[in-house]
């Protein structure tokens, strides 16, 4: 009888100090505030799905608002996160010109914040892909395909000069061409803001002006796809058009690149692994751990010839391999 009681007591100890330990395993860890510039995009929801895995993984109090692409509504939305009492903000920004005041707010609380896609002055850090590299890594990959297959590219440039981070994507992506070495054209640049409904539109014009256009290159994935639904639509032939896309941001990318059609390579950014990195430099700005300025992500030119390097196949379609894109963080 005195054998079973001191195996009960020393049962509820054990536990009590599991819940101990677990308590003060949270509490290590930060709650984060992660205002996304626009929630119903797909980079972002995958974003937002690292973001949620990783935090859960950690420990990691995660709460979430959307700045709905508007900019007076983000700082709302980021003064509101501040309000409830987060250990770090994460922004992406919807104009990064305009986030002084959250800047300022934040530092008088202590608040680290971060930031991904753009850098902000007086940020802790920023999260994300070296853009200007990235896009000429894209305008490279151009200049080598085409010369390969025979092709001068007269090319349909889908940008959204509003963003930082895109304008260096086409300047990249313009840069890679020309040392590439290649004759080519730049038949027109537009300004879809990132937007498959506005880039239709836009790409419509453009290609009604500019017929001979072969060759496509986009911000992102709506950009890309945006215009090659236009030039479809414009009875143009597909067998001549060579579409790159930047961002690889989930199904719409994937299967476009998958289907043999016009969509030949894709600068893939990787946003789950994005989302990751979000959670672990939060948790290193919380703990007050060596947090660099520039917390990099990779890229890497994907094709249908190397796609399964990088993504496994899964129930519901694709699945970015982790173990591959560490391999390409640690070549940073």
């Amino acid at each position: 009888m005195k054998n079973t009681r001191l195996l009960s007591i020393l049962l509820v100890l054990v536990m009590s100090l599991c819940m101990i330990s677990v308590a003060s395993a949270e509490a290590d860890m930060p709650k984060v505030g992660y205002c996304i510039s626009l929630m119903s995009h797909e980079w972002y929801q995958n974003i937002k799905k690292g973001a949620e895995a990783r935090a859960a993984e950690l420990g990691v109090e995660l709460v979430l608002a959307d700045g709905n692409n508007d900019s007076s509504t983000q700082i709302t939305m980021c003064e509101n996160l501040l309000a409830q009492g987060i250990d770090v903000l994460v922004v992406t920004p919807v104009d990064n010109q305009v986030l002084g005041s959250i800047i300022v707010q934040a530092n008088e609380l202590g608040v680290p914040v971060i930031t991904e896609s753009n850098v902000v002055e007086g940020a802790a850090s920023y999260v994300g892909i070296d853009n200007e590299l990235s896009g000429k890594l894209a305008g490279l990959w151009l200049g080598e395909y085409a010369a390969a297959n025979g092709i001068t590219p007269n090319v349909l440039v889908v940008g959204y000069p509003a963003a930082a981070d895109c304008r260096m994507r086409v300047s990249g992506f313009l840069a890679g061409l020309e040392e590439s070495g290649i004759e080519y054209t730049i038949a027109q640049e537009i300004d879809g803001k990132g937007l498959k409904d506005t880039v239709v539109e836009r790409a419509t014009d453009a290609l009604t002006a500019h017929p001979d256009v072969n060759c496509i290159f986009g911000i992102n994935d709506d950009s890309t796809t945006g215009a090659m639904q236009a030039y479809k639509a414009a009875g143009l032939d597909e067998s001549k058009l060579t579409a790159i896309g930047f961002g690889f941001e989930g199904a719409v990318g994937q299967n476009a690149l998958l289907s043999g059609g016009p969509y030949k390579s894709a600068l893939a950014m990787f946003p789950n692994y994005v989302g990751v990195g979000l959670i672990d430099a939060s948790v290193m700005a919380f703990k007050g751990e060596d947090l660099p300025e520039w917390y990099q992500t990779p890229t890497v030119m994907v094709t249908a010839e190397n796609f399964d390097t990088y993504y496994n196949e899964v129930e519901d379609g694709y699945a970015i391999d982790f173990d591959a894109v560490r391999v390409l963080q640690d070549a940073l």
